[in-house]
């Protein structure tokens, strides 16, 4: 290689890493802030937004690129969208998974725990009826 496209792939690369690794960090700290208890929760949605969002730029910084180039940037993409679509869900059923999770915390036997399970196959409509 002569020294013009050599230079040229090493700032290319280089500005893959730049672009690529906020990526990567708001990822984990979103799937390391989905562990938290339910309403502290959902501050799990602003790093995985962002991760989203970047990915979304890295893509179209990879337009003209192989595709071998856009394999990982929309992994990421895909699994950060399906952790927020999770987050979304426990946003709207909050009341039923809030109880759950009470009852599971609360639950000191294995009996008690089989108790919370009535609660998380109930109906997240509150109709009553269990889903099997």
């Amino acid at each position: 290689m002569t020294p013009g496209p050599l230079r040229r792939d090493l700032d290319f690369a280089r500005e893959k890493a730049r672009r690529s690794l906020p990526v990567s960090l708001l990822a984990l700290l979103g799937i390391v802030a989905l562990y938290l208890p339910l309403p502290r929760r959902f501050v799990a949605a602003l790093p995985l937004t962002l991760a989203v969002g970047l990915s979304v730029r890295l893509l179209r910084f990879l337009r003209g690129q192989r595709g071998l180039d856009k394999v990982w940037p929309v992994v990421t993409l895909v699994l950060t969208a399906a952790l927020l679509a999770t987050l979304v869900m426990q946003a709207v059923f909050y009341q039923s998974v809030r109880a759950y999770e009470e009852c599971m915390a609360a639950a000191q036997t294995q009996l008690a725990a089989a108790d919370c399970e009535l609660l998380r196959q109930q109906d997240p409509l509150g109709s009553g009826l269990l889903i099997r």
